[in-house]
């Protein structure tokens, strides 16, 4: 671990990647942020408070920005490339305070790791406008061809986005909403098109948002019209 960071953050002095080790592996291992459950899980036998003011001089001196902790975490990753990645949004309620976040992760093993977030200043959906930023970020990390694909629901469609998504040459898989136009059809005008007994339809090179993709249309166990597309890379 010392040897990625050092690797990572060569302005370290030895000192600083050990405590930065040292802060990791008690994260892990307490799986708590809190500074003072850090201290209390250190090495050593230095005294508790003692510990908790040398962790709060590093993070004063050595602030860590999102995209730092990105870096190690696709560093650390098996080398197998492209990814798989996932966006998504988490919203709740801190009081009165709306804590709205938009989320990008790679997946590893069946499990997301985020790896950068956008706090939104609202409650709901996210702008276009900041997730193709939050992209953005991500490619200053990676490069497109890196992204196997980009797994999204259908709070992220429209044309923009998906032009977006395009330019920068990022391939996606999302979910389509039943009203959502495919060539000159809604996609559950489509979905009515399915015949009794058959579990699906494929329906390949359809203009979707203005750019060519494969649509796949079925309903749930439920009933419910589940409509995903995939656009290949440009």
């Amino acid at each position: 671990m010392t040897c990625c960071f050092t690797a990572h953050f060569p302005e370290f002095r030895k000192n600083q990647v050990e405590l930065l080790s040292l802060m990791v592996l008690a994260l892990l291992g307490g799986k708590d942020v809190r500074h003072a459950e850090l201290a209390a899980r250190f090495p050593g036998s230095a005294h508790t408070d003692s510990v908790i003011r040398r962790v709060e001089r590093f993070f004063d001196r050595h602030p860590i920005q999102p995209a730092d902790v990105a870096r190690v975490v696709l560093t650390l990753l098996p080398s197998a490339k492209p990814r798989e990645f996932i966006l998504d949004r988490t919203n709740w309620k801190y009081g009165q305070t709306d804590v709205n976040v938009l989320l990008l992760a790679v997946i590893w093993r069946g499990v997301a790791i985020p790896l950068l977030y956008e706090l939104l200043p609202h409650g709901g959906g996210s702008h276009t406008e900041i997730r193709h930023t939050l992209m953005d970020d991500a490619l200053c990390l990676l490069r497109a061809a890196d992204i196997r694909v980009l797994y999204a629901d259908r709070e992220f469609v429209g044309y923009d986005w998906i032009q977006g998504l395009a330019r920068r040459g990022i391939p996606i898989c999302v979910r389509l909403r039943s009203d959502t136009l495919m060539d000159d059809w809604t996609a559950q005008d489509w979905l009515s098109r399915l015949q009794t007994g058959h579990a699906g339809l494929l329906v390949d090179d359809t203009v979707v948002y203005g750019q060519p993709m494969n649509v796949v249309l079925t309903h749930t166990r439920d009933g419910e019209a589940l409509l995903t597309t995939h656009q290949n890379a440009q």
